[in-house]
């Protein structure tokens, strides 16, 4: 049990830095060397206010200083990290032999997540980060050729038919780096279930059908449920 207390803590505690960069790096901020700060205040963060998960509870979500409300994105991004990292030791053989490579990999598909959110795209220099050390796990080189050529393909296909950007250049070099972990198999079977997650949020939950919508968490989402699905 201590084992999956602290692989929850680790989690979220890199989720939680993992949600700065998110924030800090497409905008070009120095999320190495800047405090962590109020978004509306700007002040500075004291160690107490920085402890992942219970911070914001004991705050009620909210500044300690300015009282300002903080997004439930930060709560939200800390507990499903802290779930990602203790999900193989539950889902997977123990010991699984790629654990790194899974918390590589998830860390990866979270970041991306809130690359999109937040900013509506998925920067190179993060791909490159969490890809090479991907790369030199278990690569799968068929499935990152075939993940890069079909999500191209089906780009230029989008753009001969509707005239217009149908997939976004980050969501395809995404695709090389989930086809290298996954394989070909998995891959496509990650694509169908990003593919029908998506569609049913287009059709039951969007309220605006005509807008469009990060990509990123249902590719997550496809990619997390296919690596499990892929060792059972």
């Amino acid at each position: 049990m201590s084992t999956y207390i602290l692989t929850f803590i680790l989690g979220a505690s890199i989720a939680s830095f993992l949600n700065v960069v998110a924030k800090s790096h497409p905008v070009n901020q120095n999320w190495i060397s800047r405090r962590s700060a109020c978004p509306n205040c700007q002040k500075n963060l004291t160690p107490r206010e920085l402890i992942p998960i219970i911070s914001y509870i004991s705050q009620l979500g909210r500044c300690t200083s300015c009282q300002a409300k903080i997004t439930p994105l930060y709560l939200l991004t800390e507990i499903i990290g802290g779930i990602l990292f203790i999900s193989p030791l539950i889902l997977l053989p123990n010991p699984h032999p790629y654990l790194i490579q899974a918390w590589i990999f998830f860390s990866l598909l979270l970041t991306v997540t809130l690359t999109d959110l937040y900013w509506r795209l998925i920067p190179n220099k993060i791909l490159i980060a969490f890809g090479i050390p991907l790369f030199l796990i278990r690569p799968s080189i068929a499935g990152a050729i075939i993940g890069f050529l079909f999500f191209y393909g089906t780009s230029l296909l989008g753009k001969m038919l509707f005239k217009k950007e149908t997939i976004g250049g980050g969501d395809i070099k995404l695709f090389l780096i989930i086809g290298l972990v996954l394989g070909v198999y998995s891959l496509f079977l990650s694509i169908t279930i990003s593919s029908a997650v998506a569609l049913a949020y287009i059709l039951i939950i969007a309220k605006n059908k005509n807008k469009p919508i990060p990509f990123a968490p249902f590719i997550a989402v496809g990619s997390i449920i296919a690596y499990f699905l892929s060792y059972q």
